[in-house]
């Protein structure tokens, strides 16, 4: 049992930009994309349903491309310093991401020993095909966020997260740390919530909460 809790999001909350989108831009027709993205937006999509069409059964001669624009990504400024801040704290940190364990654990290495775990997405490359597997996908949530805090018991949970995509792990936190896309979500949904742009707000808002 944890008296405090970090569950974080990867795409866009760890990494400056969402990797995910950011991955396969360069392969898609960007009407196509936008005609998919409306429609996750709309709910005549789930957002499992988006990720697989965009990846699932695509040329696995798109995944170096991929990794190398991983590689290029930025980690959101104070990260660093806010792992060291939470294992000098002794809080767990979990990272929660609806994107790829290829993609997250490649960007995360460096951080690795000062992360509790990292549960993603199973990219794989099946001949020359890339396929998904997830065993946390419920056809809403390629992986849902909710089933993997269920394996913690803890007091007092602490959610960060950017995009739709965290809205259901921001409702069941007892503290949200949110920005972008899901900020704008749970202000229409009038749930309380902690804006950032950084983690050196997360630590200076953390300090008083923990």
């Amino acid at each position: 049992m944890y008296k405090n809790i970090i569950f974080i999001d990867f795409d866009g909350t760890i990494t400056t930009e969402d990797t995910l989108t950011g991955a396969i831009l360069p392969f898609v027709d960007p009407q196509e994309f936008q005609e998919y993205n409306s429609k996750l937006f709309s709910g005549e999509m789930t957002l499992s349903e988006v990720v697989r069409y965009a990846y699932d059964g695509r040329p696995a001669e798109w995944l170096p491309p991929m990794l190398d624009y991983i590689d290029k990504g930025q980690i959101r400024p104070g990260f660093d310093e806010f792992l060291d801040k939470m294992q000098e704290k002794n809080i767990p940190v979990v990272v929660i991401s609806g994107g790829f364990r290829r993609f997250s654990e490649r960007k995360l290495a460096p951080y690795m020993d000062r992360i509790t775990a990292l549960h993603a997405v199973e990219l794989t490359v099946d001949g020359d095909k890339m396929r998904l597997i997830s065993q946390y996908d419920d056809g809403n949530e390629l992986l849902k966020k909710t089933d993997v805090m269920a394996l913690y018991e803890y007091e007092h949970a602490v959610g960060i997260g950017d995009s739709l995509t965290d809205k259901n792990m921001a409702q069941a936190v007892d503290t949200c740390f949110a920005r972008d896309v899901l900020a704008q979500y749970l202000t229409k949904i009038d749930r309380d919530y902690i804006p950032y742009e950084d983690f050196y707000e997360v630590m200076k808002e953390l300090e008083d909460i923990l």
